[in-house]
Parts: structure tokens; C-alpha cells; sequence
């Protein structure tokens, strides 16, 4: 019997206000294990791997840095999800930033702008809304959930 890997992730936030429970729901919406919150502070489950949620602001990026400039190298590398905070296009200072982060990381997935996201009361209401679920689509074909 072949057993196909689902990988686990560990998702944790960068900075307050990231979009880290948005993120775990996005990418684990029937909460089957797939992705976990960590606390500040928490260890890594055995077999996770761990996923670092940003805003796309010069401050989220400058968190994201601090953080991996203290990460343990026995953690491996983590995925880096990119959260949109505006409709705009990217800030010269955060794509910079990007770049420079793009070594420290297995890879970096971009959450969109979500309207939807903003006015919601709990991330779970909004993943029917079909430029959410696309946006979580996309996530978890990224990640390979």
C-alpha cells in the first residue's frame, strides 16, 4: 500500500496582528491537523514544518528578519507566507527586504489583499468567498497540502 506525505505545518507569527490564525485556517479549513498555531515561545512538533506568517509592511519584514536572525539551524529553514495588507503595489523597502530573506527560507507564498478578510469578525466565516478560497487554494498548492 503506498502512502502518499502530507506535510504538517507549524505556523507562526512574525509580528502581532500577522494574519496567523487566518493562515491556519486557510490552510487547514476542516481542522484535520494540517497546520497548527505556535504560541510565542512553543516548540516545534515533531514532524512540522514550520511556516512564518508577515505582513507585507517595511515593519513585518523587519520582524521577519529578527526572528530569523535568531533561528535555531537545527529548526531547518521555514516557508515564509507573505500576507497583502493593501491593495497597493509593493513597497520598494519590502521587496528589498524579500530578497534579502529569500536565502533564510524554503520559499515565500503571497497572500493577496482580501476585502473579505478585513471585514470579517472570524477568519473561518470567509472561506467561502470565492477570491478567499482561491487565495487558500493557492496557499495550500504552494505548500503541498
Amino acid at each position: 500500500m503506498d502512502h502518499v506525505y502530507a506535510p504538517r505545518y507549524a505556523v507562526l507569527s512574525a509580528h502581532g496582528g500577522a494574519g496567523i490564525t487566518t493562515t491556519v485556517a486557510m490552510l487547514d479549513p476542516h481542522r484535520q491537523g494540517v497546520a497548527v498555531e505556535l504560541s510565542p515561545g512553543a516548540a516545534l512538533p515533531p514532524d512540522h514544518v514550520p511556516a512564518i506568517v508577515t505582513r507585507s509592511t517595511p515593519y513585518g519584514l523587519s520582524r521577519t528578519s529578527a526572528l530569523l536572525g535568531h533561528w535555531h539551524p537545527g529548526l531547518g529553514k521555514p516557508w515564509l507566507i507573505v500576507i497583502r495588507d493593501a491593495p497597493l503595489p509593493q513597497l520598494p523597502a519590502v521587496s528589498y527586504r524579500l530578497r534579502a530573506l529569500g536565502s533564510r527560507v524554503l520559499g515565500t507564498l503571497h497572500v493577496p489583499y482580501l476585502a473579505a478578510l478585513r471585514s470579517a469578525e472570524e477568519p473561518t466565516a470567509t472561506l467561502h468567498d470565492r477570491k478567499v478560497a482561491k487565495a487558500a487554494a493557492a496557499l495550500r498548492a504552494g505548500l503541498g497540502v
